[in-house]
């Protein structure tokens, strides 16, 4: 029994008692639908190093979880051992509203974290996904960019320094607590959308932005993706500098509680957010409007100021987010060009026929969210669109699955991928592989 483990004392001392061993507990924590068989909490990096440590020194291995919302991802693990759980981490560590910068640990949720930064007008371009439940570290380790990276860039362009802690028990520092910097290679990048295989985030220092004085969206609805597509990029390419645009398919787009059905429902949804001063988002606004009109688009609906947020937060929930729960569907994300959009689309519907989309399209992303049937990913099925996405370098990750379709759910690593590079860097900050690989990114199996 692991109550009596030789280094179960041991675990315990690391994290002062928070240690949790019985199995009705750690049902709690599950991971890829497998529950560990401990899981430890640490308050701090430097515990959670501890932790990696002592784990390793079993030679076992470790998962890190935050608050849970990426757990659903496959590949599923064949047997779990231990879960590190960050959701105790939590806390603003440093706030400089007049430096724009803000240091957190890492399992500080991201709806906590905007509404700190909301009282002194600012907030962190990050429109991920599962924001009541997300924190920092997970949203950073699974590189889960929002559509505001159009207007504000990547999480990786806006965040400033990490401290890590490493599977040999140190804890390492990268990067700077100012915008500003001569540090040299920023290391810590390797560690946003490592999906935790490299060590363990514990701390972060964020570059915030000012929140925009006025905000509004406007909505078009257009008869086919590439249209919308195209008019997407029109207004990238204008002088607008709208905040963020998403697209969606007919049934992703009736999901948006805030905005109001209407007679036909087969239309594609652009949604376009403009931010800045009054004047400048009804310019904005107008200039958007005439680029979508000459793309055949129609029925425009503006969301003022005061609804953005509500309507935004469903909005963001369309990418693989609350609005597909993982025992229903399988998600995955797409990348590509901008002007890959539409093709994507076409060659989703062809291998899925009954997924729903969302795609940022100023960016190249797009969002499938298939309904969990194993039929749906028989071999047969999808070849043809593997071997599509291989030729059009379109880059494939699945973000949810029901257990049942996690081993089905795999999209094969496309020739591209450096994946002996991957593996070099796997092996020199992990040397002894605590960090569970079967769950990282492509390349590091």
């Amino acid at each position: 029994m692991l109550g009596s483990h030789p280094f179960a004392s041991q675990l315990q001392q690391a994290v002062g008692g928070r240690v949790l061993v019985h199995p009705r507990d750690c049902d709690d924590y599950p991971v890829g639908g497998a529950s560990p068989k401990l899981v430890a909490s640490p308050v701090g990096v430097q515990e959670a190093a501890r932790v990696a440590k002592l784990i390793g020194d079993e030679r076992e291995r470790l998962v890190v979880r935050g608050g849970g919302t990426k757990s659903s991802r496959p590949p599923c693990a064949d047997a779990l051992f231990a879960v590190l759980d960050m959701s105790k981490c939590e806390g603003v560590l440093a706030y400089e509203p007049g430096d724009l910068t803000i240091s957190v640990k890492a399992g500080t949720k991201l709806a906590h974290l905007q509404s700190v930064l909301a009282r002194h007008g600012q907030f962190f371009p990050c429109d991920a996904a599962h924001a009541a439940r997300a924190t920092i570290g997970g949203t950073l380790a699974a590189s889960a960019n929002g559509a505001l990276r159009q207007r504000y860039g990547s999480l990786r362009d806006n965040t400033l320094g990490m401290r890590v802690a490493l599977s040999d028990g140190t804890v390492a520092f990268s990067g700077a607590k100012v915008v500003k910097s001569v540090a040299g290679y920023d290391a810590y990048k390797l560690f946003i959308g490592s999906l935790g295989t490299l060590g363990v985030i514990g701390e972060v220092t964020l570059k915030v932005s000012p929140l925009p004085g006025e905000q509004a969206l406007v909505a078009i609805r257009f008869a086919s993706a590439r249209d919308a597509a195209d008019a997407a990029l029109d207004v990238a390419r204008s002088p607008l500098f709208v905040l963020a645009m998403t697209l969606h398919d007919p049934a992703a787009g009736t999901r948006i509680r805030g905005l109001p059905r209407t007679p036909e429902e087969r239309d594609w949804l652009l949604v376009i957010r403009c931010g800045g001063s009054r004047s400048a988002v009804r310019r904005q606004l107008d200039g958007a409007v005439a680029i979508c009109e000459r793309r055949r688009g129609r029925d425009f609906l503006e969301t003022p100021h005061e609804a953005v947020a509500r309507v935004w937060a469903d909005i963001a929930e369309l990418a693989a987010g609350d609005a597909y729960p993982s025992n229903g569907f399988v998600a995955a994300r797409f990348t590509g060009l901008p002007a890959d959009v539409p093709p994507l689309v076409d060659a989703l519907r062809r291998a899925w026929p009954t997924c729903e989309i969302t795609a940022h399209p100023a960016v190249g992303v797009v969002y499938a969210h298939v309904p969990a049937d194993a039929s749906t990913f028989s071999p047969s099925t999808i070849e043809a669109f593997w071997k599509a996405c291989e030729r059009s370098h379109w880059s494939v990750q699945f973000l949810s699955a029901p257990p049942a379709l996690a081993a089905v759910a795999r999209a094969p690593i496309p020739p591209s991928i450096p994946r002996g590079l991957n593996q070099k860097v796997k092996a020199a900050l992990d040397p002894r592989g605590v960090f569970d690989p079967t769950r990282g990114a492509a390349g590091l199996l």
